[in-house]
């Protein structure tokens, strides 16, 4: 099998004809970008590889290496043994394409326990890690966001203790909350970003050895159009702090901000989005930074620009996704990851006076993903990362019985972060937003196949609710100028147009029955008529998130707040054509926010299917709209609830005909990284 098998991929790269091998360029990149978007957004690797087949044909080296290399990927994806035959060709044959031999011989090592890397250890796991603070340069604490709260705490890596460095948050109730922060390059201090009882966005410093006596000291003020300010890094020198800002007209600014006199210089301003991480170089000249490549684009790029604003740099120009990880303690390497070989690898780049020094070098094949929380001074890289199992199943239900068939696993064509979702109008399909936020994924429940849609102009297309025809989506969103809404997205192509601009993500948008309006949450319940674009309050009262149309179109089923004191919501039936309110049940709130989605409708139009909490676990009971007796279903939804992600998040959907049911299992837990060992030995000197 492997002669074979090396004479094939001989063939491919040696034996074609003139004809084939003199293919356009061109051509070959066209052919090379459908291939990809066979493997990547179909999930179809095994017609992937017949159309990286003609492109390993082209003639053009760099191209011929690129389709070998995914070739392979999509080979190892499938469990093939072939992969291993084509690395090796690679190797010998490609020695001039660097990038593919580095990462062809990245994939044999891994490949080999025994040539496996030591030193990547989590150094912290549980509910309270998140991605906003930073590690002091000794590798010992962690700054971070304690959300219960909302103070500003640290986390000590080596006696696994926490301790708040705040006390406000607390105090007033969240009426004031930490945001980001970042730690001083000797550890003494640490700059965080504050949301004050005045409604601004404030940065603040503090040490970071507090004893609870001292008080912070807020060195700059935020003035009304700044919507979101991140403090990413402090210069060597203790003087600057680099700081994104987002303001409320849609721009992103790269800034440096004065610790002392809270001067601000705005060295650069962009997209919405702005930098994803800020680090400074080890001699303070430099901000090394990612933007994303285009307006149109998530993918993002890596730049590097003088800190007096007179030089800007492309430092990592690739057709991949790069963000940047921080500097080596001796500032001769830029760290990066990039997807370039399919997954997230760890790069380094040779930098000297700002500029990059030949090409990059791959550290690690696969790290994981993760966002950087800096580098401590020895040269160990912290990485936020999450840990999920979460996807997508369906399962046959009886609702008269109370009954829960046998699960439904979709073994090919895996899409990360499934979220809300829901069954197209004829029951064949399932859709969700997936990849992180930016796409939606539609299932062929049948076939188990794939495939993605990428809504134009969006980054978070949330809760996709098919149209009545299945032409369409309606999703609340945020487009790449920042700014909310709620959209229209082809279910085929794609193509997005605003409906409404301003609701944000709780919004909840739903179709009429027949097409030609939307329901959405706002002060109350408003309709928006899709043609006139006028607007009509159903009702006034107050919901919370998710509402769901009922099958006839007659009514909508909310949730609306009750006494505070009582910690419950009522279960509400509201009349689409205007009039009264009925509340049928009153359910407790539970402290996980993943059970506040909404109730479904059985396919009669009859009653609501509905979560409640159960002490630990939770309980899924069929209301009658009728006003009949609830019932206690013997169905446990715990896992559903686990599975969703909290907020406007839905844990489970029913589907037309009421006999499928499509939810979300599995958890996310968030870990912090050590990557150890990283670098070669003279970089990872001071």
């Amino acid at each position: 099998m492997k002669r074979i098998l090396a004479m094939v991929v001989l063939a491919l790269t040696a034996g074609a004809g003139p004809a084939l091998r003199a293919q356009p360029a061109r051509s070959a990149e066209a052919q090379l970008r459908a291939a990809q978007h066979t493997e990547e957004v179909e999930g179809n690797l095994k017609e992937a590889i017949e159309l990286y087949k003609a492109v390993a044909r082209s003639g053009n080296r760099a191209l011929e290496a690129t389709a070998l290399l995914r070739m392979a990927e999509c080979h190892r994806k499938l469990g093939d043994a072939q992969a291993r035959e084509i690395y090796e060709q690679i190797i010998r044959r490609y020695a001039d394409q660097r990038d593919a031999v580095a990462i062809a011989q990245a994939r044999l090592t891994a490949a080999n326990p025994a040539a496996s890397i030591k030193g990547d250890r989590a150094v912290w796991t549980g509910p309270k890690v998140d991605l906003f603070g930073r590690v002091s340069p000794d590798g010992r604490l962690i700054t971070y966001v304690d959300w219960e709260v909302g103070d500003l705490a640290v986390h000590d890596v080596v006696t696994n203790t926490d301790r708040a460095l705040t006390t406000d948050g607390k105090a007033t109730g969240y009426a004031q909350f930490a945001e980001a922060s970042a730690v001083s390059r000797d550890g003494a201090f640490v700059a965080y970003s504050w949301f004050s009882d005045k409604q601004v966005r404030e940065l603040r410093v503090m040490s970071l050895h507090v004893n609870g006596a001292e008080k912070p000291r807020t060195f700059f003020s935020g003035s009304a159009d700044i919507s979101f300010i991140s403090p990413r890094d402090w210069s060597p020198d203790g003087r600057w702090v680099a700081t994104s800002i987002q303001r409320k007209d849609g721009t992103g600014q790269l800034a440096v901000i004065n610790v002392a006199d809270g001067s601000l210089r705005v060295l650069k301003s962009a997209g919405w989005s702005g930098p994803n991480r800020m680090f400074f170089s080890s001699d303070g000249r430099y901000i090394a930074y990612d933007l994303p490549a285009t307006d149109a684009s998530e993918q993002r790029d890596v730049f590097i620009m003088a800190v007096d604003a007179t030089r800007e740099i492309r430092a990592v120009d690739h057709t991949a996704d790069e963000r940047v990880m921080g500097w080596s303690p001796d500032g001769t390497r830029l760290l990066f990851s990039s997807d370039r070989t399919g997954t997230a690898g760890l790069w380094s780049l040779s930098v000297a006076d700002g500029k990059p020094q030949g090409a990059p070098e791959l550290l690690r094949a696969d790290t994981g993903g993760g966002e950087s929380l800096g580098l401590t001074a020895s040269g160990t890289l912290y990485l936020f990362k999450q840990i999920t199992s979460r996807d997508v199943r369906v399962a046959p239900i009886d609702v008269a019985a109370g009954k829960l068939g046998n699960l439904t696993s979709f073994v090919r064509g895996f899409v990360p972060d499934p979220r809300d979702p829901h069954w197209s109008p004829d029951g064949k399909y399932v859709a969700y937003q997936a990849c992180g936020g930016p796409c939606i994924a539609i299932r062929t429940v049948e076939s188990g196949d794939v495939r993605k849609v990428l809504p134009r102009g969006l980054l978070y297309p949330r809760d996709p609710q098919w149209s009545p025809d299945g032409r369409f989506f309606i999703v609340a969103g945020r487009d790449r100028n920042g700014r909310n809404g709620i959209f229209k997205v082809d279910s085929q192509s794609g193509e997005t147009t605003s409906v409404i601009m301003g609701p944000g993500f709780g919004s909840s948008p739903q179709w009429s029955r027949d097409g030609r309006k939307i329901y959405y949450t706002g002060n109350g319940i408003v309709e928006r008529d899709l043609e006139s674009g006028t607007d009509r309050t159903v009702t006034d009262r107050p919901v919370i998130r998710n509402i769901s149309v009922s099958p006839d179109g007659r009514s909508i089923a909310a949730r609306t707040p009750t006494d505070e004191g009582t910690r419950t919501f009522a279960l509400l039936l509201v009349p689409t054509a205007g009039g009264p309110s009925r509340e049928l049940l009153h359910v407790p709130q539970s402290e996980d926010w993943g059970s506040t989605h909404t109730a479904e409708w059985t396919a009669d139009g009859q009653a609501l299917l509905v979560v409640r909490p159960k002490g630990s676990r939770h309980e899924l009971v069929l209301v009658p709209i009728d006003g009949s007796q609830p019932r206690t279903l013997g169905i446990d939804p715990t896992s559903w609830i686990e599975g969703a992600v909290g907020g406007v998040d839905r844990g489970f959907s029913l589907s037309p005909d009421g006999r499928q049911l499509a939810f979300l299992t599995g958890k996310t837990a968030a870990e912090v990284w050590a990557l150890e060992n990283i670098l070669p030995a003279r970089s990872s000197r001071r």
